[in-house]
Parts: C-alpha cells; sequence; structure tokens
C-alpha cells in the first residue's frame, strides 16, 4: 500500500491535485454551516470521503484501464438511464433518479466523464480515416441526448453537447461537420423551449420582470447580505428560506456567510484548475490525451460557470450542481470520476 501511493504521488500533478483537495473541504465547510443537525454534513463527509479514494484508484490507471473502465462504466449508466423511463420516481416533475433504499443515483452525471473519455478515442480513430468510427460516436451522442431530454433535463443536455463540441472543435473535424452539429444541437433547444413546459417556463420566467423569481431574489438577496466579509461560517439566515440552498444555490450560501472576497477567492481556485490543466496541453503530442482533456476540463469548466451564473441571475435557473462544493452522492461521486481520469492522463511521466 505504501509502494502503491509513493509511487501514485510521484507521478499525478501535485498542485492540481491540493488544489481539488481544497475545493472539497470548502464544501464540507459549507455543507457544516447550513445544517444544525449534522444529517447532511455526515452525508457529505462521506461522500466527499469515497470521492477521494475513487480518484486516487482512477488516477492511478494507464489509459487503456481507463478506457476500459469507461465503456463498461457508459453501458451500465445508459441502462440505468433507459429504465428511468419505465420508473415513477419524480423529482419537481423530472425523471432524472433512481432510488435505491435511501440513496438517489442520477445516472446522467455519470454519463459525462464515461462518454467523454470514449469520444476522444473515437474521434482519434476518425482522424485516422476510420469513418465508420465517428458513426457510431454521432449515433451514441444523440442517442444518450435524446434519452436525457426525455427525463427532462435540458441543462444536462446543454452541458454534454457543450463539451463534445469542444472535443470536435479541437479534433478539427471539417467546419461543414461541426456547423451540422451546432445547427442540429441549436435546433434541438429551440425544440425542448416549445415542447417541454417547465423549459418554457424557466425561460419565459427569466426575461419577464413580472415573474415570481423566488429562488433568484433570495439568491441576489444572500450575497448583497454577506457583503465583503460575509457574516461568518453558520451565521446566515437566508440559506433556510433559500430551495435547494445545499445543492444548486450553494454559491449563495457562500456568498452570505463568507462573502464577496471568499466567493472571488472559490472562484478563482476553480479558475486556476481549468488554465492549469489546459496549459499541461501543450506538452502533449498524443491526440487522444488532448481530446479527452478538452472535452472533460470543458465539462467542469461549464457546470461550474452554468451554477454560478445561475444563482447570480445571469441565465435561467438550471438546477445545476457546483462539483465538489454542492451536496450530492451522485454529483461528487461523478466529479471525482472525471478529476480522476485528468490526472491519470496528465501523470508526469508521459
Amino acid at each position: 500500500m505504501v509502494k502503491f501511493f509513493s509511487k501514485w504521488w510521484n507521478e499525478i500533478n501535485k498542485f492540481n491535485f491540493i488544489i481539488i483537495i481544497a475545493i472539497i473541504t470548502i464544501g464540507l465547510i459549507l455543507s457544516y454551516s447550513i445544517n444544525k443537525d449534522f444529517t447532511f454534513f455526515n452525508k457529505h463527509l462521506l461522500y466527499s470521503t469515497s470521492a477521494i479514494i475513487l480518484m486516487i484508484i482512477i488516477s492511478s490507471m494507464d489509459i487503456k484501464s481507463l478506457r476500459r473502465l469507461s465503456l463498461v462504466g457508459l453501458i451500465i449508466f445508459t441502462i440505468l438511464l433507459i429504465s428511468i423511463l419505465f420508473l415513477d420516481y419524480e423529482i419537481k416533475g423530472s425523471k432524472r433518479w433512481i432510488k435505491i433504499s435511501n440513496i438517489s443515483i442520477q445516472p446522467s452525471e455519470f454519463i459525462k466523464p464515461f462518454f467523454l473519455m470514449l469520444s476522444a478515442w473515437f474521434l482519434c480513430k476518425g482522424i485516422e480515416g476510420k469513418k465508420i468510427y465517428l458513426n457510431i460516436l454521432f449515433f451514441s451522442f444523440f442517442v444518450l441526448v435524446g434519452l436525457i431530454i426525455l427525463q427532462p433535463d435540458f441543462g444536462m443536455t446543454f452541458l454534454l453537447s457543450a463539451s463534445f463540441f469542444c472535443q470536435l472543435f479541437i479534433a478539427g473535424l471539417s467546419i461543414l461537420l461541426v456547423t451540422v452539429f451546432f445547427v442540429m444541437l441549436l435546433a434541438l433547444s429551440v425544440t425542448s423551449y416549445y415542447v417541454f413546459d417547465h423549459v418554457n417556463k424557466r425561460i419565459n420566467d427569466f426575461f419577464d420582470p413580472s415573474a415570481d423569481r423566488y429562488q433568484i431574489d433570495l439568491s441576489l438577496k444572500a450575497f448583497k447580505s454577506g457583503g465583503f466579509f460575509g457574516k461568518g461560517p453558520g451565521q446566515g439566515v437566508l440559506k433556510e428560506k433559500i430551495p435547494d440552498a445545499n445543492t444548486d444555490f450553494i454559491f449563495a450560501v457562500a456568498g452570505e456567510e463568507l462573502g464577496f472576497i471568499f466567493c472571488s477567492f472559490i472562484i478563482l481556485l476553480i479558475l486556476i484548475l481549468i488554465i492549469r490543466f489546459l496549459l499541461q496541453l501543450l506538452k502533449y503530442k498524443e491526440p487522444y490525451v488532448i481530446i479527452a482533456i478538452v472535452g472533460l476540463i470543458c465539462s467542469y469548466g461549464l457546470q461550474s460557470l452554468i451554477n454560478i451564473f445561475s444563482t447570480l441571475g445571469i441565465i435561467p435557473t438550471k438546477g445545476m450542481t457546483l462539483p465538489f462544493i454542492s451536496y450530492g452522492g451522485s454529483s461528487m461521486i461523478s466529479s471525482s470520476i472525471l478529476f480522476g481520469f485528468l490526472l491519470s492522463l496528465t501523470k508526469q511521466k508521459k
């Protein structure tokens, strides 16, 4: 065991790993301040510990093992994604979760890292001239997107599509193909607006000043109440009124209790992590490693951006967590898988 950790520690990018641990710690601090009975905090601590262990295990794997894990994971969670449609378990009108005992699993959260790892490999094969791989890739993508839309979960659909689009762009596929893909994505967005009532309502409410924006109004009030330095951990009062304060609106809790300066620090940590992984691309020549890293880090960056922008009222609310900071087992474990992949792909021995 000591030999394993010594080898792992010598190979991974230590600074990136330390930043990830710092972000997880911030999530634990906020979770502790929200819950008075420690119920959510104890679960959050369990999820965080499990996530770190899983991230270490995955980051110790070689590239071939990562691809095999991604294939098995994608198959399993695609089956779960299909099974959701036949279950009656709903939260706020959406079928996104499978409930096993007291645990709720959101399969679409796990689809992201597994799909992006495999899509990078299929794109590389397509670049080599094996067009059948591109056909399989695009077919698989539209099947997954279709299943996620049927839940419905437009936010996750956008996140997966945008991350995949970044991979297509960096892979250097023809402008025509990328344009066709973008137009189809745009058409899908417009269709969702007219087909799904909750998407229509969220977008209309966002642009309608007279609409009920209870969550956003409380969120903005929390930031104003916190000021520059915040009221102090556990001293906020609006967290008890904001729906989903420990998940989708965790950043508002940080704004009230820790203030503008600490919120800026959280954003800085996220940006440093993204920039460091992107700068590491300059070291590599293997197309697979480059495409995979771009897709994975874009997924993390976009999800963080969507959550923060939703909390600040810049975009319509999406019901999306802030990775490693929001409470939630599926979000925490899927984020650990994503960063396990990234840490493995950027090992110093390459």
